[in-house]
């Protein structure tokens, strides 16, 4: 996993962490973009959120704001990264 130059994560770190959480949960993933709709197509369910909220906590070395693990976050890899930059631009 790669950080762009303000140390946050770039668009493809975070479908690779929606896509590797769906695959240990569901044993596969279809392809994951930044705009592919993961609410609308039933990728996730919650046990697969909390994985990619754990997953995300590791890697950043922080603990998320609960107020920021809601569904409108996780529409899109996109919608989570721009959830993810505002949160991170908060604690800077």
């Amino acid at each position: 996993m790669t950080q762009d130059d303000s140390g946050q994560l770039t668009i493809d770190d975070v479908c690779e962490v929606v896509s590797e959480a769906i695959v240990r949960r569901h044993g596969k993933a279809e392809p994951i973009d930044a705009d592919t709709q993961m609410l609308l197509t039933g990728m996730l369910d919650s046990l697969t959120l909390v994985n990619i909220v754990g997953d995300l906590e590791k890697r950043l070395g922080r603990k998320l704001p609960e107020e920021m693990v809601v569904a409108r976050n996780f529409r899109t890899p996109t919608t989570l990264h721009a959830a993810l930059d505002a949160v991170l631009a908060e604690r800077v």
